[in-house]
């Protein structure tokens, strides 16, 4: 009971919002790489059709928001959510990464920028749970150079690439650091720093 409580606590510090209107709060639900089965998104649907305002957003960085709940409700919605496992803790933080299809439906990838991202909210989840909390740093990945994924204005970005391993060549991921959002409109892209195999990435983590 102890462990579920905190687990309530932890994503609703992290995942739910107030609202400007007066006793609504939207949340804010973090979806690995955006992936969501049509019976799942059918049952929550019909959750945010009873329960809410009857709205549902979709977010840039994959995630979904649900729009004016009652405070009363927000157990009950995290009960539901867990069971459908939509309750995963940490929306917008180091934990929720950003990635574009890359290889698995793109023709144009070169990378399994999804599987990076998979691996890698694991990663976080497992040895650095605190990071949950940390809003200030984005991690993107595009399975190309095209910044589908908006690898480019990462705090931490990774796109598709190719290196050569003797005579041939092999997909990789080149690793970005320093973009980022600033207030006025403004950025900062991100500049290269190394590139690994996608296979040894995907492995060291």
């Amino acid at each position: 009971v102890a462990n579920t409580s905190q687990n309530y606590f932890t994503w609703f510090k992290t995942n739910v919002k107030k609202q400007k209107q007066q006793a609504f709060f939207s949340i804010q639900l973090k979806i690995t790489n955006g992936n969501i089965s049509s019976k799942i998104a059918r049952k929550l649907a019909e959750l945010v059709q009873n329960y809410s305002g009857g709205e549902l957003r979709v977010t840039i960085n994959q995630g979904l928001i649900i729009k004016y709940v009652r405070a009363e409700s927000l157990p009950y919605f995290y009960q539901e959510l867990n069971n459908l496992n939509l309750a995963d803790a940490g929306f917008d933080s180091v934990a929720d990464i950003t990635a574009c299809p890359g290889t698995d439906t793109c023709n144009l990838g070169i990378a399994n920028s999804t599987g990076l991202a998979a691996q890698l909210e694991k990663f976080i989840a497992t040895t650095h749970p605190e990071l949950v909390f940390n809003k200030d740093i984005k991690i993107k990945i595009s399975g190309c150079f095209n910044a589908c994924g908006q690898h480019s204005i990462a705090n931490i970005g990774f796109h598709g690439s190719s290196i050569k391993n003797g005579e041939q060549l092999i997909p990789a991921v080149q690793l970005l650091l320093g973009g980022g959002v600033l207030s006025g409109g403004k950025g900062v892209i991100a500049e290269k720093v190394i590139k690994l195999p996608t296979k040894t990435a995907i492995e060291a983590v």
